[in-house]
């Protein structure tokens, strides 16, 4: 796709740039259909196109919107947001109508029937509108999408009829006439209609100003100074379009804002969303659903019960099946250990598919040994039948290591039936276990069956339902727990009911339809030959054969540009329907009252302080407007000195005000001292408000001013040149009315012999055109509807007071009752205070019915009820704009806090930086190895042998559920000492019913050097001893308040590891080697209540002052025999300075060990969240490859 070139949205800047990382995919093995794609942009250097929202940021890939669909979906929106304002101009449009047909009275039948035909026009648009509106026929909503499409622009060439007919059909017609609907019209065409700024300008904006100014001089009578109103027109319809132009840009700007933080915040929700989903996969791959659910509603809360809260649930009818390697342990001598983590990764992958495919519940992975469940957490009645096909299954699979490893290695099976207690235990490194008798029965049945054999006990064989023949296998005669419990065994022979496969099923229905009976023929053989080799396959991998077969396999740069490709469209949809599809009305109404108050009083005081960037430029329009009125004045109004000070004198403080209003919009070019006091201004709601106002009084109140100072003249050395006055006539008829009406004229407040005395100096063909002062006035009225710091309510009473919203009657009784001024101060001026000067006016219109100062005062009131229903519409598109950010981070608070839930289980099943591997590698196969490899590990086994005879499935004890919960309590406060500063180095591994595993060193932010003195390389194995010792003195203090006698026997060793995950389906972390293994033979080979180590460990610690005890040789198995250790303690000399030395952290760990001071409450602990959020901040990510980490000789093997 080519690049696309032009401004970006990004805020006028060009979107960041970043690298995206080639990620290696595995072939989609499905059948594709075979079409054309287009390949999604990628990111290149030069790219200036914007980002989609980092959309696959986890997958390693990045994909583009491009330049032109951004900028196609921000016009889509920008338009429809604006159409709100289409009604407001339709209404202005009507009003002007109105008076055209009420006001003129003296006109003409055609003209009067084409003002009346333009109403019934306009109101027919106002109905096409609503065609289609609310239909759910597709033909209606195109029509509907249509007519908003034509409507804008057929009402305004409507306004633009209607304005060239009246001023064609007027018989006596100046350009001073209908100069405020001209001034109304220019503005509202750049403000309400909803049209893009390039056809406004280059057609609407121009053809506009230009018929308003051209066509009122072309059929204008010859009235004295043409030319000059003329000039004086261009100004003031060029200013209306200047401040409309202000508003388009301000209010594009207020919605491209909007549009690209909702943008943003989509790309953010869209990230966190992918996180979450990934996080969620990786969690329900370890818990079950119920289990997760639980643990997330409970995460953080604190609990006031005795005991911390275990996830523990009784199941009965449940199939237990166990698997082991029946000779691992001798190929294991000729693999390092990645060899092996390699090969049973790959085999416990297989595993993991067949148990998705047989509806297993992995349970855990003990070395080469793995074990489900079936008929827990869901209940089903198949559950023995799918455990023996599964174990089956498994028999068959074990060929592929008999073919990797050349080695006639077996799987022994056991199954047996019973009740179980499945849950998790402690407070970290969660696992989804099982306990009961009958696990440990199940135990039993598997190490007492044989190679290549399914041994069940009678128990399974009751639910198996005659779909498998049997044999005795006289399991209970070798192990004598089976006898014990009154169990008789049997080994499965052969299957009587084949397992019908719904994959398979599928597959042969698709081939059947075909209708190629060769082609079907072969791939039946193909599939029937692969079934006769291998049952263990799986779904995935039969529809791998039929995709092979159809010959539809789909490589890995297709699947991932299709992929790319379903995410850029996934994108682009889900924005358009965050954006586009708003309805602003509707996503208000129920927020507000019918003064568009939020009825939340916090959300109302919030949109009170807010301030949208650049709210303040508008009150650059109040400047120029008072500026323009001394270009305008001097051109058509009296050059009186009186005049020019009366204007400029409020030019100061309004440009005070103003500049300091706006300054803080250009930090960039001020002084900073003079941005920071602008910002403390702006920053007070009372002063920017007040400011607003004074500012919109002193331009309102200067209009009217300088109407009195027309007939006002002052007799001392004040006193404007009487050549300057414009005297008018006719007024001898009129001051006899208005004396006996008792309305106060301009002839009464001066005295009578100085009103003839103007008459009679001053030479009438001096023209005076009141009128501008009110056209004038329609000018002030949008410079104040514009201003963004005043509610609408406050501009309302501002654009009312100003203008006048009285009709004449009421003026005139307002005066006579009350003999004061009324509110509606130009509409009283007009009246009365300039009746004399009109007179000139009416004169030169050939006397008029209705009154020039009528007219033109109900063409102020018509250009004030306009403005006051768009400042209503500008408060409510600014009230929807901010409605709009507060969701948008309401909906990312949301979003983050359940990914912050999600890390936080996420975290305590996984260490942190395996779980973010497999978060941020979304694209990975599931067969994938992740794999570590580590020189120097410290490794430590403690169980408590005495458990397992105090456990017991008694009705007392709640058939041993009260027996775990003592247990959670141990492991919880094992897992509590890892909160402990000093212990930030060690993790725990796993728990094995009631053994602890832990390790140190496993950090990948430890940096040695390779001569560092052994006190500095084995720190954290001295930290682990410490732990270890831990250990036993919070046991000590369990048992002193429960009153039992629990010890702990615990074994240590150090050296090379390999640690990683298998079974990337369901990840299994653990680390495996020599190393481990000899650390599990300390334990197991040990005695209560000590701590035993081999030689070479017992050397290390002794560089950290611990004594040692020599037990002698012990036999351990594949090892020999080895000298061993018990721990005495440590010697006083050293002990003091122990805990300051004990270990060396870098980088953000160091900090995290500063800023954690104590212990958290909750019932889950999630402190590893502050360490991450650290580590994102400090630390970049490491590599994890795979190291060396030599040859060893034996793998694992922890239960046999």
């Amino acid at each position: 796709m080519p690049e696309e070139k032009g401004a970006n949205l990004e805020n006028g800047q060009p979107a960041a740039v970043n690298s995206t990382t080639p990620t290696k995919t595995k072939p989609q093995m499905q059948p594709q259909p075979q079409r054309q794609k287009t390949p999604p942009v990628r990111r290149r250097a030069n790219d200036s196109d914007v980002v989609a929202g980092g959309v696959g940021i986890t997958g390693g890939g990045v994909v583009i919107l491009p330049q032109h669909v951004l900028n196609e979906l921000y016009h889509n929106y920008s338009i429809k947001q604006r159409r709100s304002g289409l009604k407001w101009f339709l209404f202005a449009a009507v009003l002007f109508n109105i008076w055209t047909i009420v006001i003129p009275w003296d006109q003409e039948l055609p003209t009067r029937v084409v003002n009346c035909c333009m109403l019934v026009a306009y109101l027919a648009l106002t109905g096409l509108l609503h065609v289609g509106r609310s239909s759910e026929k597709p033909a209606l909503k195109r029509l509907h999408q249509i007519l908003l499409t034509i409507v804008p622009r057929a009402l305004w060439l409507l306004s633009i009829l209607h304005f060239v007919a009246y001023v064609i059909l007027q018989p006596s017609f100046s350009p001073r006439d209908v100069l405020g609907w001209a001034i109304l019209l220019n503005f509202l065409v750049y403000v309400t209609l909803p049209l893009p700024l390039i056809f406004l300008g280059l057609s609407i904006g121009c053809c506009t100003y230009l018929a308003c100014l051209s066509l009122p001089v072309a059929y204008s009578r010859q009235d004295p100074l043409l030319f000059n109103q003329m000039a004086a027109n261009a100004v003031l319809i060029a200013t209306a379009a200047l401040i409309g132009l202000l508003y388009y840009f301000m209010g594009e700007a207020k919605q491209k804002r909007a549009f690209l933080e909702a943008k943003k915040s989509l790309e953010v929700k869209m990230v966190i969303e992918e996180q979450s989903a990934e996080q969620e996969r990786l969690l329900l791959s370890v818990l079950p659903k119920h289990v997760a659910i639980k643990m997330r509603e409970d995460l953080g809360s604190s609990s006031s019960e005795a005991f911390k809260k275990i996830y523990m649930s009784r199941h009965e009818n449940v199939s237990i099946l166990y698997a082991d390697i029946v000779g691992f342990t001798a190929i294991s001598s000729t693999y390092s250990a990645q060899d092996l983590v390699k090969m049973l990764n790959e085999l416990f992958a297989r595993f993991d598919r067949l148990a998705e495919k047989y509806q297993q519940l992995r349970i855990k992975i003990l070395g080469d040994c793995y074990y489900c469940i079936s008929g827990a957490p869901d209940e089903r009645p198949d559950h023995a039948v799918m455990c023996v096909h599964m174990g089956l299954s498994m028999v068959k699979a074990i060929k592929y290591v008999q073919q990797k490893a050349n080695s006639p290695v077996d799987m022994r099976v056991g199954i047996h039936t019973g009740a179980v207690l499945a849950g998790i235990l402690g407070q970290r490194q969660w696992q989804f276990d099982v306990y009961s008798k009958d696990v440990e029965l199940a135990n039993k049945m598997e190490s007492s069956g044989k190679a290549g054999r399914v041994h069940i006990s009678d128990k399974t064989l009751a639910f198996l339902n005659g779909e498998f023949e049997v044999e005795p296998a006289f399991g209970e005669k070798r192990e004598e727990l089976l006898r014990i419990a009154g169990l008789k065994t049997y080994f499965i022979t052969k299957v009587v009911k084949p397992f019908a496969s719904p994959c398979a099923k599928k597959i042969n229905e698709t081939q059947a339809e075909n209708g190629n009976q060769s082609a079907n023929g072969s791939t039946n053989e193909a599939i029937t030959g692969a079934d006769d080799n291998d049952d263990a396959l799986d779904d995935e991998e039969l529809l791998a054969q039929s995709a092979v077969t159809n010959g539809h396999q789909t490589t890995a740069p297709e699947d991932e540009d299709e992929e790319e490709q379903v995410k850029l469209e996934n994108f682009k949809q889900r924005l358009k329907d965050e954006l586009v599809t708003r309805d602003g009305h509707e996503n208000l109404i129920k927020d507000t009252n019918i003064f568009l108050r939020f009825k939340n009083p916090q959300l109302e005081q919030s949109y009170a302080v807010y301030r949208e960037p650049y709210s303040s430029l508008p009150l650059l329009a109040a400047l120029l407007v008072q500026c323009i009125d001394v270009m305008y004045s001097y051109l058509v109004l009296p050059r009186s000195t009186l005049h020019f000070i009366n204007i400029a004198a409020p030019l100061v403080p309004i440009a005070m005000l103003v500049v300091i209003s706006i300054a803080e919009s250009f930090s960039g070019m001020l002084p900073k001292f003079f941005v920071d006091v602008s910002k403390r201004f702006n920053d007070i709601t009372f002063v920017r408000e007040l400011a607003a106002i004074i500012i919109a009084l002193t331009i309102g109140l200067s209009n009217v001013v300088d109407m009195f100072f027309f007939v006002t003249f002052v007799r001392t050395e004040h006193i404007v040149s009487e050549s300057e006055f414009n005297a008018t006539a006719g007024l001898e008829g009129d001051v006899d009315v208005e004396e006996e009406a008792g309305v106060v004229t301009a002839e009464h407040l001066l005295p009578a012999s100085f009103v003839e005395q103007m008459r009679e100096a001053v030479p009438t063909e001096r023209v005076l055109y009141p009128s501008y002062l009110s056209n004038f006035g329609v000018l002030i009225l949008i410079a104040i509807a514009v201003i963004a710091q005043l509610t609408h309510l406050t501009k309302i009473l501002l654009l009312l007071s100003i203008a006048g919203e009285f009709f004449n009657l009421i003026l005139i009784a307002n005066c006579c009752l009350t003999n004061q001024l009324p509110p509606a101060l130009h509409c009283y001026f007009n009246i009365f205070i300039l009746q004399d000067l009109y007179s000139l006016e009416d004169d030169l219109a050939h006397q008029p019915i209705i009154s020039t100062r009528y007219c033109t005062s109900g063409l102020l009131v018509v250009a004030a009820l306009a403005l006051c229903t768009l400042a209503r519409h500008m408060d409510h598109e600014d009230r929807v704009i901010f409605k709009w950010k507060t969701e948008v981070a309401e909906q990312k608070e949301t979003a983050n806090d359940m990914r912050q839930r999600n890390e936080a289980l996420v975290y305590n099943v996984l260490p942190v930086h395996v779980a973010e591997h497999f978060m941020k590698n979304t694209k990975r196969s599931h067969d994938d190895l992740y794999s570590q490899s580590y020189a120097e590990v410290g490794v430590l086994f403690a169980s408590m042998p005495n458990f397992s005879d105090f456990y017991s499935e008694e009705t007392v004890n709640n058939q041993g559920l009260e027996c775990l919960r003592f247990l959670n309590e141990v492991i919880s406060d094992f897992d509590a000492l890892l909160e402990l500063p000093q212990f930030q180095d060690i993790i725990k591994i796993k728990t094995i019913g009631s053994t602890y595993m832990a390790a140190s060193g496993i950090n990948l932010q430890r940096n040695l050097r390779t001569d560092a003195p052994i006190t500095e390389r084995w720190s954290h194995l001295a930290v682990l001893v410490e732990f270890a010792l831990e250990l036993k003195h919070a046991l000590q203090g369990i048992n002193e308040q429960s009153f039992n006698h629990f010890v702990l026997k615990m074994g240590i060793n150090h050296g090379p590891i390999t640690a990683g995950v298998i079974g990337a389906r369901k990840p299994h972390y653990d680390i495996w080697g020599n190393t481990v293994n000899v650390a599990s033979r300390m334990e197991s080979t040990g005695k209560a209540g000590a701590i035993q180590v081999t030689e070479e460990t017992c050397n290390i610690l002794q560089e950290f002052g611990y004594t040692f005890l020599q037990r002698g040789l012990v036999a351990v198995k594949g090892k020999g025999q080895l000298m061993t250790y018990y721990l005495q303690g440590k010697s006083a000399a050293n002990a003091e300075n122990a805990a300051p030395t004990a270990i060396e952290l870098h980088g953000p760990e160091s900090a995290a060990l500063e800023s954690t001071t104590e212990l958290e409450a909750s019932d889950i602990k999630t402190p590893l969240l502050k360490i991450k959020a650290q580590e994102c901040e400090a630390a970049p990510e490491s590599s994890l490859g795979n190291g060396s980490a030599g040859q060893v000789g034996e793998s694992q093997s922890l239960l046999e």
